[in-house]
């Protein structure tokens, strides 16, 4: 190489390799004090930006964790306020329960009944429990729903049973009779509003709709017990369309409704009495489809009193239809009556068909048939009829109950047909808080086998008010719309059936009053456990889904580790060796510099 001064291109060589050592030493200080072998988007692009949606995700998952933890805690909450709740309504039933027992006085009741009013007034303030300023269970906090019709099911009673069996004739779930006796009493009371009715009949040869017309009676005016007009009864009993159908039956033209009821006849899911008092309990309102129904069955009638008497040789066994004459004119070739009959004469034509000396042969006779079909129809809603005259209770006999909050259909628990009542006015304050049926015989004994049936009526639709969506929500992913819903049902004592919204608290200072409670009580303690299991459901699933995001976290901090951290002792040998490198250009670049003095000696 040529000695010269004005470029030194081996210090120039040497300096570019000490500023490219310099600069590896400067990444690998900058990795080993980090930990990491990625600290910019220079170092790698694509593993930068998968890293930081990483890190992302990763807090995503640890809020969403944090998230999860707040929520079980505002359960706990919760579930502390009902949980009280459900000591105090255990507590009452206790109380309750002494009340109802004679060995007390009526001074003694007060007393109870002191303790029983500062427990309500305790589930109030359970209910008023708030979290972070929000109140929990005292219903601002439900889920979306219409407002919902008390349902009080007996599922006891025997799959066949109807309003119109005689107290007598019903039977147990299992086919066994009841053996309730003509000379029985039966006993009917109910909670409603906080306030106690009852009353007392001899069972004589009153039908179950009779149980029901006998509590209607206590409180016409008020009229708590739904009739057919009722949407979530015409729902149980078939009417598929509740709106449209309601809709029809205000109008001046019900045809559609008609339609309906004369096929329900026809396949026997309706009672005659049932599509009759559809109407006005009379009959008399029946639009012209309806109407057609019946005319049909009165033609079976008249047909096949026309038909028995054509076999008969005997004229003394005729049916003599010249004493039916007041019902109009009997027209043989048809089988019809000519004149236009009423429904009320109708049924009065027969009442005098079965006076005649030769109706039991008509009944008996395979020619009949039709007719005796016809006349137990007629029989049947004659009976139906009186009995609900004075009141009017829709009694449903089917597997469906009525509407759930969510306009559902709400079946039998085994899906057989039982008894169903219902409420006549929607919501909490039309809710019927417990419904008794008690026997007593002519001595005054409890019937405790018939009872344990017989007054088995359990709520198979709570009462609800109608509710916009106000569920708690618990964000627990890293995406929207990764939450858990909650819905919080109303536990203050009006909603449990144990106070009226007149403040009217439910009462236990008489005997009788104190056995109605019993039921009541029952009943609020179920809506308190249902809760209680809601929000212990949610809390064990917050349990999982804190779990669940731990170990996710977990699993992508590892794979962001494996992306992002150093491997330090890779990363220290390679510190090493910069270092290492750096000195020794640091050392050649003194020496090529000194290679320039080199040349003075030949200028000297």
């Amino acid at each position: 190489m040529a000695m010269v001064v004005k470029n030194n291109m081996s210090a120039v060589s040497t300096l570019n390799t000490l500023n490219k050592n310099s600069a590896a030493l400067a990444k690998s200080l900058q990795k080993v004090s980090s930990g990491m072998k990625i600290n910019s988007a220079a170092d790698d692009a694509s593993g930068y930006a998968i890293s930081e949606r990483m890190r992302v995700q990763i807090r995503g998952l640890d809020q969403a964790n944090q998230n999860t933890q707040n929520g079980s805690s505002m359960m706990k909450v919760a579930e502390g306020a009902v949980s009280s709740t459900v000591d105090i309504l255990k507590t009452l039933k206790e109380k309750a329960i002494n009340a109802a027992n004679d060995t007390n006085t009526d001074s003694d009741r007060q007393t109870i009944q002191k303790e029983l009013n500062q427990s309500i007034d305790q589930i109030d303030d359970n209910a008023n429990v708030t979290y972070n300023g929000k109140y929990l269970v005292d219903g601002s906090k439900n889920s979306a729903g219409n407002a919902t019709f008390t349902a009080l099911s007996n599922e006891s009673l025997g799959k066949d049973t109807k309003a119109s069996d005689k107290l007598t004739a019903l039977t147990k779930r299992n086919g066994d009779a009841l053996e309730i006796q003509s000379t029985d009493y039966v006993t009917v009371s109910y909670v409603q509003g906080g306030k106690t009715y009852s009353t007392q009949f001899q069972v004589g040869e009153k039908r179950l709709q009779d149980v029901f017309n006998a509590a209607e009676d206590i409180d016409k005016d008020s009229k708590l017990f739904a009739d057919v007009n009722n949407a979530s009864v015409r729902q149980a009993m078939g009417m598929a369309d509740v709106t449209a159908a309601q809709t029809a039956m205000d109008a001046a033209d019900t045809k559609a409704y008609g339609a309906k009821v004369q096929g329900k006849i026809a396949d026997g899911t309706l009672e005659l009495s049932a599509a009759i008092n559809g109407t006005d309990g009379k009959g008399t309102g029946l639009d012209g489809t309806a109407k057609a129904a019946v005319d049909a069955v009165t033609d079976d009638v008249v047909k096949g009193i026309a038909d028995y008497n054509d076999a008969q040789t005997d004229a003394n066994k005729k049916i003599d239809t010249a004493a039916l004459k007041d019902y109009g004119t009997f027209d043989k070739t048809t089988g019809k009556l000519t004149a236009g009959l009423t429904n009320q004469q109708k049924l009065d034509f027969i009442a005098a068909l079965k006076k005649d000396a030769n109706y039991a042969s008509l009944a008996a006779d395979a020619k009949g048939a039709k007719a005796k079909a016809a006349v137990t129809a007629y029989d049947t809603f004659m009976t139906d009829k009186a009995a609900s005259d004075n009141a009017h209770i829709a009694v449903v006999d089917s597997k469906t109950i009525g509407l759930a909050a969510s306009n559902d259909k709400v079946e039998t628990a085994d899906g057989e047909k039982a008894i169903t009542i219902t409420a006549n006015a929607s919501g909490i304050k039309g809710q019927i808080a417990g419904f008794n049926i008690s026997v007593t015989d002519s001595e005054g004994n409890t019937r405790k086998s018939i009872n344990a049936a017989l007054d088995d009526w359990r709520e198979t639709i709570r009462a609800q008010n109608k509710s916009d969506d106000n569920a708690v929500s618990f964000q627990v992913g890293t995406n929207a719309n990764q939450n858990i819903k909650v819905g919080l049902t109303d536990m203050r004592s009006e909603a449990l059936g144990l106070k009226g919204a007149d403040g009217t608290k439910l009462n236990i200072s008489t005997q009788n009053k104190a056995n109605a409670a019993v039921n009541v009580l029952d009943n609020a303690l179920q809506k308190a456990l249902d809760q209680q299991t809601t929000i212990g459901s949610v809390e064990s699933r917050l349990s999982y889904t804190s779990s669940n995001l731990t170990t996710a976290s977990e699993n992508v901090q590892s794979s962001e580790s494996t992306i992002r951290d150093a491997d330090m002792a890779k990363e220290m040998t390679e510190y090493t060796k910069n270092n290492v490198l750096l000195q020794a250009a640091q050392s050649m670049l003194a020496q090529a510099n000194q290679s320039s003095s080199s040349v003075l000696s030949l200028l000297q």
